[in-house]
């Protein structure tokens, strides 16, 4: 046989290989192409600048009501704290470049501002000289399945989420709603051999924290699978 027909056939064999794949090329393994992971973009909107020689500032500003429950005492600070971390684990695998206000004066600003809710989020905004501002309002949140006796861990959240462009606030989107559990139907966690209260309630505000990066920045597709 000469090496013509022997190359011939090796090609033969190859493209065989491939149409036992399908057309799906998903069935071929991945590590074959390099290609990038593929991702899900930002669900709200991107809080990155497109303009690579500037790094936009962003400001989280939470407010819960205060008619929750004592366990969600302050609960909203540490959505925002989750926020801010899994906000820039992202956008750094992202390559994006964003500033945001430490929380620490977030609190600090209300505190020294009692009436600090009738005021417009833009102008606070202006106040921490951001770009933007995350404003979460935290209307419900519930730790165990309803009708449970408090055996059966199922963190509920119901919250009002708003992207608001502080230098043009009339060009922000609506507020969104946005209501999740945790975990998933198929992952039930029973109290309390498997976790302390205290335990899930921080694996829970975690999530929401990590659940609302996901609308400002873009994401691994497999996350959608590893949240829970």
């Amino acid at each position: 046989m000469n090496q013509f027909n022997r190359r011939a056939i090796l090609g033969a064999m190859g493209t065989g290989l491939f149409g036992l794949a399908g057309c799906n090329m998903l069935s071929v393994p991945y590590f074959l192409f390099m290609a990038p992971e593929p991702k899900i973009e930002a669900e709200m909107g991107k809080v990155a600048s497109t303009d690579k020689k500037k790094i936009n500032k962003v400001l989280i500003l939470t407010y819960m009501k205060l008619d929750l429950r004592p366990e969600f005492l302050q609960a909203d600070r540490e959505i925002a704290f989750y926020l801010e971390k899994h906000l820039k684990e992202l956008t750094t695998a992202n390559k994006e470049k964003i500033t945001i206000v430490p929380p620490r004066k977030v609190e600090d600003y209300k505190n020294q501002h009692p009436d600090w809710q009738d005021k417009e989020v833009a102008d606070i905004g202006k106040h921490f000289k951001a770009d933007s501002v995350v404003y979460i309002e935290v209307n419900a949140l519930s730790l165990y399945e309803q009708g449970s006796g408090g055996t059966l861990y199922r963190g509920k959240g119901d919250l009002t989420i708003s992207l608001v462009d502080v230098n043009h606030p009339d060009e922000s989107r609506p507020p969104q709603p946005f209501s999740t559990s945790y975990p998933r139907e198929a992952k039930m966690i029973f109290t309390p051999n498997d976790k302390s209260p205290a335990e899930f309630r921080a694996s829970f505000l975690e999530y929401l924290g990590r659940r609302i990066a996901w609308k400002f920045t873009a994401r691994p597709t497999a996350d959608d699978f590893k949240a829970d």
